[in-house]
């Protein structure tokens, strides 16, 4: 056994039952290794540098091959697959659709589309001022539920190695951002992204490489495929230290319906116990139309998520689809309250443009205006504390 495979297999457990893993046919040197649950026998993955721990049922329909295939095998139901299962799929081959061009169109922290830059950048420096000073006192895991190519990762990882990023530590704009901290080396001690799509934690794990982040790979930083609703960590190894779990750009919007919104607010409560944060980010609904339809899904991301179907725009609950299968819906403020409330988060704060403030650490990466132009109008913001009570 690999000490990168046994790393993978401490810290994280069977998606089905929470139990953990180990290998199905021993030791191996295969490129890819079967594990399976102690517990219900369900089979998972290591392959390329990264767990797979998509359940058994999804993964297989996820393999399943061409359009034609897939509309016999859903008219005969030989998925047997819950409606939240076929959503989770369709959000699957979407993000697969787009994985190859995700990372430079919309998350790039200098290509990326200019509106999508500034949001980004607003999310990168709250979290990170919010990271600088738990890691003052305290051991952090950081977890991204819906990681994407890896941007957090990436940042982050930029902090605990001083060698690491190195266009991004010399580019006037980021390299504050970037820049190596002596707190975050010590004290961050996990990074762990999880995403649905194997596609974007392929290309997570080879950004990481390709910026220098190669060492840390599966040792401090990990891409796992997973679904963030059902994804359970090893309390052993994690319970010592403080969790921090973001959930950002969109991402909650990306999920199809609301029982699937609440059910990832409830994983990340999980994830967050006994002791820890979670930071969620949304779009807000009051622009939906006037910058979401006709700006950001009409023109900048156009490319990398395909044209918005119009008879899928639904302007009165603020959603969309396009023609890549990317759904996207946006929030109120009080939308996003009541997914808490159900949720049963209970210590939180929500923020939209009448309570965000301005950022002042990092005015070459965000200015101060565009903060508060260009980003709180469309931005809704919330944070809740989970204690060893679990609220």
């Amino acid at each position: 056994m690999t000490s990168t495979v046994y790393k993978n297999l401490l810290i994280a457990q069977c998606s089905m039952c929470d139990s953990p893993l180990v290998f199905k046919n021993g030791k191996s040197n295969s490129r890819q290794e079967i594990l399976s649950c102690r517990k219900c026998n369900s089979t998972y993955t290591f392959e390329d540098g990264s767990l797979n721990l998509l359940p058994p049922k999804i993964r297989s329909e996820i393999c399943t091959k061409g359009i034609i295939a897939r509309i016999i095998k859903d008219k005969l139901h030989l998925g047997m697959l819950t409606k939240d299962e076929h959503d989770l799929v369709r959000g699957i081959l979407a993000s697969n659709n787009m994985a190859k061009q995700y990372f430079k169109n919309v998350v790039h922290p200098t290509f990326a589309a200019k509106s999508a830059r500034s949001y980004e950048r607003f999310e990168d420096i709250f979290i990170v001022q919010y990271l600088g000073n738990l890691l003052k006192t305290k051991k952090v895991t950081f977890l991204d539920a819906g990681s994407g190519p890896g941007r957090f990762m990436l940042l982050l990882g930029s902090k605990i190695s001083p060698t690491s990023c190195r266009e991004l530590k010399k580019n006037p704009e980021t390299r504050e951002l970037y820049k190596h901290d002596i707190s975050y080396e010590k004290n961050l001690r996990y990074i762990v992204g999880i995403d649905y799509s194997q596609e974007m934690t392929r290309h997570s794990s080879m950004l990481l490489r390709r910026y220098g982040l190669g060492t840390y790979l599966n040792n401090r930083i990990f891409p796992i495929t997973g679904v963030a609703q059902n994804f359970h960590l090893n309390k052993e190894i994690f319970d010592d230290t403080y969790k921090v779990v973001v959930c950002t750009f969109q991402t909650l919007g990306n999920q199809e319906n609301r029982d699937l919104q609440v059910q990832l607010l409830k994983s990340m409560k999980k994830l967050a116990s006994p002791n820890g944060t979670i930071i969620v980010s949304v779009f807000n609904k009051r622009l939906f139309k006037s910058f979401g339809l006709k700006k950001f899904y009409g023109k900048e991301v156009k490319k990398t998520v395909g044209n918005i179907i119009a008879s899928k725009e639904d302007l009165e609950n603020s959603v969309l689809r396009t023609t890549k299968g990317v759904y996207s819906k946006w929030f109120s403020k009080q939308d996003l309250e009541s997914l808490f409330k159900e949720a049963k988060l209970a210590n939180y704060t929500i923020m939209d443009e009448s309570s965000l403030r301005p950022i002042t650490d990092y005015k070459k990466y965000l200015k101060v205006d565009e903060q508060t132009n260009q980003v709180f109008p469309r931005a809704i913001l919330g944070l809740a504390k989970v204690n060893s009570e679990g609220t």
